[in-house]
């Protein structure tokens, strides 16, 4: 089996996204180096990057805890530039603009960035989209 250092999963909800995001911020023996949360609209992504590779038996719980609660992406070409730009020093802000994107969260995982995007949005449209429950 490969062992990875960057995951890239989608996500059916906020709720799905929230529980990965606090995964990862109580595994203290999964070495994260940057995570980025972007929504789409008909679904959630985060981009994991880990400092090295882990263990073995690790990377495969990792990956099962993955699997459960989304399914691997592959990026458009658009969203691979994105990340390419984000990973290399651009400014989010910037690569939203140029790219089209909405990114939610980056650097450290942050539940709150995710909630106050949640709230925000379902306030300013008035309903909860399925996307966002």
């Amino acid at each position: 089996m490969k062992l990875y250092t960057e995951y890239l999963y989608s996500f059916a909800n906020a709720s799905l996204t929230l529980r990965v995001i606090e995964y990862l911020r109580n595994q203290k023996k999964i070495p994260v180096d940057s995570v980025v949360v972007v929504n789409l609209i008909d679904r959630w992504l985060i981009k994991i990057k880990l400092k090295q590779n882990l263990e073995w038996q690790l990377a495969q719980d990792f990956q099962a805890f993955l699997n459960e609660m989304g399914i691997v992406h592959q990026p458009s070409p658009r969203l691979t530039m994105a990340l390419l730009h984000l990973e290399a020093g651009e400014s989010p802000t910037d690569v939203m603009n140029r790219y089209k994107i909405v990114i939610v969260a980056y650097g450290k995982p942050d539940q709150e960035e995710i909630e106050i995007f949640r709230q925000e949005l379902v306030s300013k449209l008035g309903y909860c989209p399925q996307t966002m429950a």
